[in-house]
């Protein structure tokens, strides 16, 4: 895999397991702070790990992403999102479910997503079921409105 130099060095620190990694970690992601190529982006995505010991100091990059462009992140997201899948389903959920919690973002991330390939309307459908299914009240209307511009 060829990183970029951040990004390599939070993917070495990513499971976050000793309070070496949690400094390494946030100095690489200080690092990136106002790099926002489409190619650092997308590459980030890859970082998230649901065998992160320090779901905290994760967060951080959570808040990272959501920074950027909001068109670039939310593209960026949908394109990694079959990736994630294998090693961040949790991290591809919560990102999902703060975008659900959006007015802006959910409606940005619905008309981006329609134009997305099949391979990445099916993960997405499939996160948006989940999701659903774990808190109808919250998230139904949200994610069916999601799900419709799918079709």
């Amino acid at each position: 895999m060829n990183l970029y130099p951040g990004i390599a060095r939070l993917y070495e620190n990513r499971l976050l397991r000793t309070e070496l990694e949690c400094e390494q970690f946030d100095l690489a992601l200080e690092g990136l702070a106002g790099d926002t190529e489409d190619a650092v982006i997308h590459q980030i995505f890859k970082i998230f790990d649901d065998d992160t010991e320090q779901e905290e100091v994760m967060f951080s990059l959570v808040h990272f992403v959501e920074s950027v462009q909001m068109e670039m992140y939310l593209t960026q997201l949908l394109e990694s999102l079959p990736d994630m899948m294998e090693h961040a389903r949790n991290w591809a959920i919560v990102l999902n479910t703060r975008i659900l919690n959006d007015d802006n973002y959910r409606k940005d991330y619905a008309e981006i997503a329609a134009l997305m390939p099949v391979k990445v309307k099916r993960c997405l459908a499939f996160l948006l079921e989940e999701i659903k299914e774990d808190n109808p009240r919250l998230f139904e209307r949200k994610a069916n409105y999601i799900l419709a511009k799918l079709k």
